[in-house]
């Protein structure tokens, strides 16, 4: 047995001398070419061709209307078993009253906080149970019910759906926890520069009109909100005459339509939301300068005139905008960060909204060379004005875009997002499938012709979250128009307790099961 050991040992170590060795391989046949090494045939210095972008196809939409007249859009999206259910109402921010700036909102935030049959627990409980989800919120131009569920569960999730769209209770407790959340908010937003220069942007660009407010509203709107308002602007505007509902997934119209009746179709109809009034045509000439003492960067919050998401002229300003700042690739980006070391980041993007909209710039910049990078940055927009882009800059930024669009379609729930900015806007019920058509099209003149119009330096609102001892001096000889200096809003009220310290206001109360 002793001799055994050292020859079993001595085995082994052969072996493993053997599957070390390097394996040999035979010589190619006479005639046969020998193989090169795979990573000889790439090319490590060029890119990697992009290849064929994926061409994205959305299924036809079928409508129909309940008994009720609530719109419905169906699509029937088979990949998964799952239903995403998007209902979008015109009771946006658009439609708070003048006095209640935050209304909309705040009655979109409280919708899946209770019903008169179910607590928020239960409506949590409930959505859990079946694997669903459901949530509420409001844009400017609409305000939105939405969630998804497995398919076999869609009956119960579409009684659970209609009972938070049609009965929403607005319960005191839950609306004093989420008021003082709201509130809380509102004060951290005190010291954060993109908030301040967006609230103050609002009513210098829009003037009175509906779209002059911030979404959230303000400290005093909010205190003085009471349950009883929420629930008379959800009993006037959240009502099928007023409203669509989007649903795409696994489920047939055959299926679909009388699990709607026995649910949505209780609803009362309504009335329809009044137009709004038209918005102004241009935007004041201004600089706005919020005093933040010692701040070591400037935001920079630009806006001139923009488009209505019907314009004709969208998809070129899509293409406008990823050419100037929409990203890493882009002019502004280049020019502001990589050749001159100003920022993180700026960028240009288009808010396009019902009835008008905003052309923005916007981003931070070191406070000592703020004049400086906001003459580079009138420099970009002056280029784009005058100069046609080149071709290669101009297919990389079109390809970017349409190389992106599937992403957007990639669920059930996202498609009907998607979806529902048709219903919204009114847009053609095939505007997606022929969206990345449209972006191929764009021509460099296109793209001119938008700048030359839209992004006009004569006509921008200029907000500058910085310390005004550090920048005024190097505004001075910019076509800024006129520059105000205001004091931003302190970081919290007399004898308030700052952000940091209000932590126990936002923390939520348990909900009180039935």
């Amino acid at each position: 047995m002793s001799r055994l050991v050292p020859s079993l040992a001595a085995l082994a170590l052969a072996l493993a001398a053997g599957c070390a060795t390097p394996r040999k391989e035979a010589p190619p046949a006479a005639g046969q070419p020998s193989a090169a090494p795979a990573a000889a045939s790439v090319d490590r210095t060029k890119p990697p061709d992009a290849g064929a972008p994926p061409e994205l196809r959305v299924p036809d939409q079928k409508k129909f209307k309940l008994s009720n007249g609530l719109a419905v859009r169906l699509v029937e999206y088979r990949r998964l078993p799952i239903v995403a259910v998007n209902l979008v109402v015109d009771a946006g921010a658009a439609r708070d009253p003048g006095p209640q700036p935050g209304l909309a909102s705040f009655t979109a935030s409280m919708m899946t906080e209770g019903t008169k049959t179910r607590t928020a627990t239960q409506i949590s409980d409930e959505a859990g149970f079946l694997g669903a989800s459901i949530g509420a919120g409001a844009s400017v131009d609409s305000a939105s019910l939405s969630g998804a569920t497995l398919a076999k569960h869609l009956p119960r999730f579409l009684e659970l759906f209609a009972d938070v769209a049609m009965n929403p209770a607005f319960p005191r407790a839950d609306f004093e926890r989420v008021q003082d959340e709201r509130l809380v908010t509102l004060l951290q937003q005190r010291d954060q520069p993109q908030a301040i220069a967006s609230k103050a942007f609002q009513p210098v660009f829009w003037g009175t009109h509906p779209y002059g407010h911030y979404s959230l509203g303000t400290e005093e709107s909010v205190k003085a909100m009471t349950p009883k308002d929420l629930s008379s602007f959800h009993d006037r505007l959240w009502r099928p005459a007023n409203a669509e509902l989007v649903v795409v997934g696994d489920v047939s119209e055959a299926e679909l339509r009388p699990l709607l009746e026995k649910s949505l179709g209780a609803w009362q109809a309504g009335a329809q939301a009044a137009p709004l009034p038209p918005a102004p045509g241009a935007s004041p000439h201004r600089t706005l300068v919020l005093e933040k003492q010692d701040a070591p960067q400037s935001y920079v919050l630009l806006g001139m005139p923009g488009l209505r998401r019907t314009s004709d002229e969208y998809v070129t300003s899509t293409v406008a905008f990823q050419v100037l700042g929409g990203g890493m690739a882009s002019r502004l980006f280049r020019n502001l960060r990589e050749d001159k070391g100003y920022t993180y980041g700026v960028y240009a993007r288009g808010e396009a909204r019902k009835l008008a909209g905003v052309s923005f710039v916007v981003g931070s910049v070191k406070a000592d060379v703020t004049g400086a990078a906001l003459k580079e940055l009138l420099g970009e927009l002056r280029r784009m004005r005058e100069e046609p882009v080149p071709a290669q800059e101009l297919e990389e930024a079109k390809a970017s875009l349409v190389l992106g669009l599937p992403a957007e379609f990639a669920t059930a729930g996202a498609t009907a997002g998607r979806i529902a900015d048709i219903a919204v806007h009114g847009l053609p019920d095939d505007y997606w499938n022929r969206y990345a058509e449209r972006v191929r099209k764009v021509t460099s003149d296109d793209v001119r012709k938008f700048a030359a119009t839209y992004l006009d330096p004569s006509k921008l609102t200029l907000v500058l979250v910085a310390h005004p001892d550090t920048v005024k001096s190097q505004l001075a000889d910019l076509p800024l128009g006129p520059v105000e200096v205001r004091a931003a809003p302190s970081s919290a009220p007399a004898g308030a307790p700052k952000a940091s310290q209000a932590p126990a206001a936002a923390k939520p109360k348990p909900a009180v099961k039935k």
